[in-house]
């Protein structure tokens, strides 16, 4: 194996930018290497024995993670963790299932909220045992933000930590050489340290002093031999606490989880789960769909319905005690036809029930679904 470095905490990609413009989050890219692979600062306990040929892990400023990871054991579904310093606390951030090739790849959208900051030990388990972890791997270089080591808020908030205040700050490792830069207090030093995930063990990194105007640099060549893996947090310590980490902070709000009713429409006379319907009429069509948005607009369209007729469209309660019409519409000689209600039910509703499609008074279409296979 060629060098491998596997960061398991690592911080925000600054790719080029200000340190200023780096405080406030960016993306991150890491590589998946094997737990059991990792001997620096100190081997890891609980790893599985996968194969794994390459992976990467993003998680990007809007709060979206990305996990993709090849070669890994063949259809096999592997649990995406973030996990807290030593392991005690965890967050579920998704599964990821491989193919018949080891092949496989998780993306979950606006994951983490506005300001959620946490510490990059992103874990792929299997069975209770972490098989992968987050890191850096050959030629690939890592780029990430420092963070305030009190910003931290999951999966768990860290103890022991300063309140040195932070402008910004980046961590880079590639090929055996570590650089670390901040922007923070004048005049002040800090021991740069890896960290195991053990929240033991450790690499020093060296001594890092900021000037007058508070900016501070440390470059550490070779500091990794050839056939290091190892995994861990980048931290600097000062005063006695640990004042910095490398880690990630969301910096997009997450929209609010919003129920969206969308479904498809099936004759009326063809339900047979968990019972037949009665009363039905006997039109055919090709297919249907409804849709109530968080706006509260109701759409309703059907396909190769009978042509040239008219259909109306009612909101029928759970419990079928109660319904309210939303409106009719003519087919076409097609038997293609829709209706589009807007702001048809009022913020603040919460509904459960069915849509049912009526022509002269007799259910001819609900929603509902079909197994097809």
């Amino acid at each position: 194996m060629t060098r491998i470095l596997a960061l398991a905490l690592v911080g925000i990609g600054i790719s080029a930018m200000p340190l200023l413009a780096a405080a406030k989050g960016a993306d991150v890219h890491a590589a998946l290497v094997r737990c059991a692979d990792v001997s620096v600062p100190g081997p890891l306990s609980g790893c599985g024995s996968d194969p794994l040929a390459a992976g990467e892990v993003e998680l990007k400023r809007g709060g979206d993670v990305e996990v993709e990871l090849v070669g890994g054991l063949p259809g096999t579904t592997y649990d995406v963790v973030l996990r807290s310093v030593n392991g005690s606390a965890g967050m579920p951030l998704g599964t990821l299932s491989t193919d018949g090739s080891g092949r496989g790849e998780m993306q979950r959208r606006n994951l983490f909220d506005l300001d959620q900051a946490g510490l990059i030990t992103v874990a792929l388990l299997r069975d209770g045992s972490v098989q992968f972890v987050a890191g850096f791997a050959g030629e690939a270089q890592l780029k990430a933000t420092l963070l305030m080591c009190g910003d931290v808020n999951v999966p768990a908030a860290l103890s022991g930590c300063g309140g040195d205040p932070l402008k910004g700050g980046s961590v880079k490792i590639e090929d055996g050489d570590a650089v670390i830069d901040l922007t923070g207090p004048p005049s002040t030093s800090y021991d740069v340290v890896l960290l195991g995930l053990d929240g033991s063990s450790e690499t020093p990194l060296g001594p890092l002093t900021t000037d007058k105007k508070g900016k501070g640099l440390l470059l550490r060549r070779g500091v990794f031999d050839e056939a290091a893996v190892g995994a861990g947090n980048v931290v600097l310590r000062g005063n006695s606490s640990v004042q910095f980490v490398s880690g990630f902070q969301s910096t997009r709000r997450r929209p609010a989880e919003v129920a969206r009713f969308q479904v498809g429409l099936v004759r009326c006379g063809a339900v047979n789960q968990l019972a037949a319907l009665t009363g039905c009429g006997a039109d055919a069509f090709t297919k249907g769909l409804v849709t109530i948005d968080e706006g509260g607009n109701v759409k309703v369209e059907v396909v190769a319905a009978v042509p040239a007729v008219q259909y109306e469209a009612v909101f029928v309660s759970f419990d079928a005690t109660a319904e309210v019409s939303i409106g009719t519409f003519q087919t076409n000689p097609a038997g293609n036809g829709h209706v589009h209600v807007r702001d048809f039910f009022p913020v603040g509703v919460h509904g459960a029930g069915n849509v049912v499609i009526r022509r002269d008074g007799v259910d001819q279409f609900v929603t509902g679904f079909a197994v097809v296979r």
